[in-house]
């Protein structure tokens, strides 16, 4: 984890150095949206699971390199549920995620505008709820995922995103599988 944070945080050293040698230029703007999750368990169970819709907000630093290639980091807090609402063991239980995700992601523009992002993510929990059966689960408390998708920067400086986000470790400690992917839409603004 504190190799990834570190390797972030050189691409941002990185992208600002070689930015400023060039006159490239650098973006900052906020950005929010909803999140769609799901909880992938080795659980027969699994037909029961309802994620339900979450959000995310936060902040976006775009490294301009040349008119066809930038970088993008983030600062993401990232709030994601699921019921479990079928009969058996897991009728009524929930789970509710808060965390702070770090994308840092490399954009290649296709045309003008329009993008396409594919990069590491890592997150960490912040606080996390769960009840019934979740209720004494042990969570991993950070993460590390791939993210990839489009988005299309207007003139205007307004923003919109398409993600799929899909994280390499399971949720929690424990023999089943219990892996997280989801899809994201965002709406920001680049000052």
């Amino acid at each position: 984890m504190k190799k990834l944070i570190l390797s972030a945080v050189a691409i941002f050293a990185f992208g600002f150095a070689n930015a400023q040698e060039t006159k490239q230029s650098i973006q900052l703007g906020i950005k929010a949206g909803a999140n769609y999750d799901w909880l992938a368990t080795g659980s027969s169970s699994v037909h029961d699971l309802r994620p339900e819709v979450g959000y995310h907000a936060g902040l976006v630093a775009e490294f301009k390199m040349c008119n066809e290639f930038s970088f993008q980091a983030e600062a993401l807090y990232s709030f994601s549920s699921f019921k479990f609402d079928g009969n058996g063991n897991t009728s009524g239980s929930k789970l509710e995620i808060s965390e702070i995700a770090v994308p840092v992601l490399a954009k290649f523009y296709l045309v003008k505008g329009l993008s396409i992002e594919v990069g590491p993510q890592a997150s960490v929990i912040v606080d996390s709820k769960a009840a019934g059966t979740f209720a004494n689960t042990n969570l991993r408390k950070y993460n590390v995922a791939s993210v990839s998708g489009l988005a299309y920067n207007f003139s205007s400086g307004a923003f919109i995103q398409a993600r799929y986000t899909y994280n390499f470790l399971d949720l929690a400690y424990g023999p089943e599988g219990n892996n997280r992917f989801g899809i994201q839409a965002s709406v920001g603004y680049k000052f």
